[in-house]
């Protein structure tokens, strides 16, 4: 990344003006739970699509505020036949610094910030009838609603007359458990979202 900022950079615009985008995107999210101890999984995929605002006040430096639909969760592999799966869906509100180089047309982005988060939905599906293979926590609705964690990422932008488009991928990390701790019959001592996220994103500019 350092490789492909610096000659970015090198062709920056030295007179700068504020600007101020809103847009769109949309992509895919591929999830898992970092549960300890491990449970052996599978990435899960759904689809990711929001609002974005950005505002760049400073050179180089600004805010992006998001508003996002979020498919979330997990698929474990219980043996060679059987698998569980839990989807989620969230709305994600991150709030996140912008930094931005490269010329008038093809610029770099890197975001990273805090996000809050919130269940709307979840859905099970499990494959087995066999009571033995259940953990404690199968067919049980989560108890938590809310998470936070922090995101990072990095955008390729293309900006022309019509607005910008991009190319982006984002890493997503909650810092909450989505399942409860010291619970008798709960013994996992870690339960948290990690979800990677590829997409596209246009913005138009005020």
């Amino acid at each position: 990344m350092l490789f492909l900022t610096v000659p970015l950079c090198l062709f920056a615009q030295n007179s700068f003006k504020p600007s101020t985008h809103l847009g769109i995107h949309g992509g895919y999210n591929f999830s898992a739970v970092s549960f300890k101890p491990s449970v052996k999984q599978e990435l899960l995929t759904s689809n990711s699509y929001g609002l974005v605002f950005r505002h760049v006040s400073e050179p180089h430096i600004g805010i992006q505020f998001e508003v996002n639909v979020a498919g979330k969760g997990w698929k474990e592999i219980i043996d060679s036949v059987d698998t569980y799966t839990r989807r989620l869906q969230t709305i994600d509100v991150p709030l996140m610094a912008v930094f931005i180089a490269g010329s008038r047309t093809l610029r770099i982005a890197f975001t990273i910030g805090p996000y809050v988060s919130y269940l709307i939905h979840e859905e099970e599906s499990l494959s087995t009838n066999d009571a033995t293979k259940y953990k404690p926590y199968y067919l049980k609705k989560l108890e938590g609603t809310w998470e936070a964690g922090f995101t990072g990422g990095v955008g390729f932008e293309f900006h022309t007359k019509v607005g910008a488009f991009a190319l982006r991928a984002s890493y997503n990390h909650a810092l909450n458990n989505i399942f409860p701790l010291n619970v008798d019959e709960f013994y996992y001592s870690a339960s948290r979202n990690q979800v990677i996220h590829g997409g596209i994103m246009y913005m138009y500019q005020f």
